[in-house]
């Protein structure tokens, strides 16, 4: 028999004899692993031609291409512009006529080739399992069963377990948009997906702003991440990643096998960063037990609050950030509990401080499963919430006033609206920061996250400067947290004064036993005449006033 490694590259040149594909075909039928070979074979030639046309497209697209040379591959091609359209029409044509037409030959096999730029016209997904899944454009939020078809789901908090007629398993998690195209081709704009693919669905595509990940049978993780980072994980097999030619020169495709993991950036010519491998880093499966999904339907993504403003004077004895709070007064106290069947002993006390140098936070959280937060600071920081812990947004501008007049995009998004220059320039302003503050249980670390804007960029975890401390509860049904945050650190020109009046707003976040997966929330310090289902990090206007004293 002649060597498979001659067949497939005579094939991929498309100078097969009939003979050399019989024999071919009959190599492939052998064996699943022939077929996986081929597939690596042709992805792996697909993607690096279209490297190549990149490259060409953006290093020499008016450079000089000699006429006889132009001639010989194509007559009409005497240009570099006219010897890349044959080239792009040979490189779909060797595509879609070598490997196409042999493998849908075979009988029960779909190759991602064909899949992905076919559109259905019906329904070939449904949603399997979901876990406080909260979705933004959808009244009554997504419901076991329900059936999906080409289009985009926008997820806020939660998991959603969607399975496809193919058999691929897709764990989503929020915040974040999935949008589903084909059933063997995905698009992940943002937040966290874990693709469980069988065999028979080899060659299935999940792409991100910055990469393309063709998956050969496998298991694999991909976060689309902030500022267009995204990381790639594999737990079992083999995928291919090609960086975005518009994002990395030189996007030719790598192999990322199991037990490694990976980070893609928009920056040219920056290779993929390796990253440690972190088996419990992402939600790879949800429970299927029946209380749970009671629970998560029933638990609200929205409370009616009881605070619109709190007062924060400065501390009547030295603070020391040991997470006893002992030495703090009862002035400004403010305490709510979260309700629903899910809900049973969770509750949020907190108050505030102020000097020259730091705005000091203190909390006492019920948590049935306190201090368990396992998301780990060096990669997921501005998701830490989700294990459990507290968020606190505010403004040191006093120029914005309250309440704030500035919104993130996804607000403007899903009502479709068109903001103007001023709100498109308040969104971005410095002096709104996002905090959030959690314990790293397998570090023991007190961390810190800070964001800035409504559109979160700046993005540092645990930036010098702060203080943190928590102390679990002696009953182990809750703990205290103590926070000393620098002005500095939330860009404000000078402390506030007595009399002014900023905008703030505090989340409790719950998780899971395990510290993972995102369970429920209580928002508190809202401003009372904003509709309660807007969500206080997609519109500045809903936050509470703080009144410095």
């Amino acid at each position: 028999m002649t060597d498979p490694r001659q067949l497939i590259v005579a094939d991929l040149d498309d100078v097969l004899s009939q003979v050399e594909r019989d024999e071919l075909m009959a190599w492939l039928k052998a064996h699943p692993d022939h077929l996986r070979a081929f597939v690596e074979a042709n992805v792996f030639d697909q993607q690096i031609r279209s490297a190549v046309v990149g490259e060409v497209q953006r290093e020499s697209a008016g450079a000089f291409v000699p006429a006889e040379a132009s001639r010989r591959r194509n007559p009409a091609a005497d240009t570099a512009v006219g010897w890349l359209k044959w080239f792009t029409w040979r490189w779909l044509r060797w595509a879609m006529a070598g490997a196409v037409a042999l493998l849908l030959a075979l009988a029960g096999i779909s190759l991602w080739l064909r899949s992905s730029s076919r559109v259905p016209s019906s329904a070939f997904a449904r949603v399997t399992r979901t876990l406080s899944a909260g979705v933004s454009d959808q009244a009554f939020g997504l419901q076991v069963g329900q059936a999906l078809g080409p289009g985009r789901l926008s997820l806020v908090a939660g998991v959603v377990e969607i399975a496809l007629t193919n058999g691929v398993t897709m764990v989503f998690e929020g915040p974040g948009e999935l949008e589903l195209l084909a059933p063997m081709r995905a698009w992940l704009h943002s937040g966290q997906a874990v693709m469980h693919v069988p065999p028979n669905a080899l060659g299935f595509q999940l792409e991100t702003p910055v990469v393309q990940v063709v998956d050969l049978g496998t298991e694999f993780a991909v976060k689309a991440g902030p500022g267009l980072s995204t990381d790639v994980q594999v737990y079992q097999g083999v995928v291919i990643t090609t960086p975005k030619p518009a994002a990395t020169a030189g996007s030719f495709p790598q192999r990322l096998t199991a037990g490694n993991a990976a980070r893609f950036t928009p920056e040219a010519n920056r290779p993929p960063q390796a990253l440690a491998y972190a088996s419990e880093r992402f939600v790879r499966r949800l429970p299927a037990d029946k209380p749970i999904e009671l629970e998560e339907r029933l638990s609200p993504m929205f409370n009616s609050t009881r605070f619109e403003e709190v007062t924060i004077s400065p501390p009547e004895r030295t603070i020391v950030v040991d997470g006893d709070l002992s030495e703090w007064s009862d002035a400004g106290l403010f305490r709510a509990e979260r309700s629903g069947p899910d809900a049973q002993g969770q509750f949020i006390a907190g108050r505030m401080r102020y000097d020259a140098e730091f705005l000091y936070i203190a909390a006492h959280i019920g948590d049935p499963a306190p201090m368990r937060n396992v998301i780990d600071p060096a990669t997921d920081g501005e998701s830490g919430w989700r294990g459990g812990g507290l968020q606190v947004r505010l403004s040191t501008d006093r120029a914005l006033g309250w309440p704030v007049d500035a919104n993130a995009s996804n607000y403007y998004q899903f009502r479709r609206i068109q903001p103007d220059a001023a709100r498109l320039a308040n969104a971005t302003s410095e002096r709104l920061a996002h905090l959030t503050m959690w314990h790293h249980a397998p570090s023991a670390q007190h961390c810190l996250h800070v964001a800035y804007g409504m559109d979160f960029h700046g993005g540092v975890v645990n930036p010098p400067g702060y203080r943190a401390a928590f102390r679990q509860d002696a009953d182990g049904h809750g703990y205290t947290l103590e926070y000393a945050i620098p002005w500095t650190l939330l860009n404000a020109p000078r402390p506030p004064q007595p009399g002014d009046t900023l905008a703030m707003s505090w989340t409790a976040h719950w998780s899971d036993e395990g510290g993972r997966l995102w369970r429920g929330q209580l928002v508190e310090l809202r401003n009372a005449s904003e509709p309660v289902r807007i969500h206080t990090w997609e519109r500045a206007a809903t936050w509470g006033r703080a009144l410095y004293r």
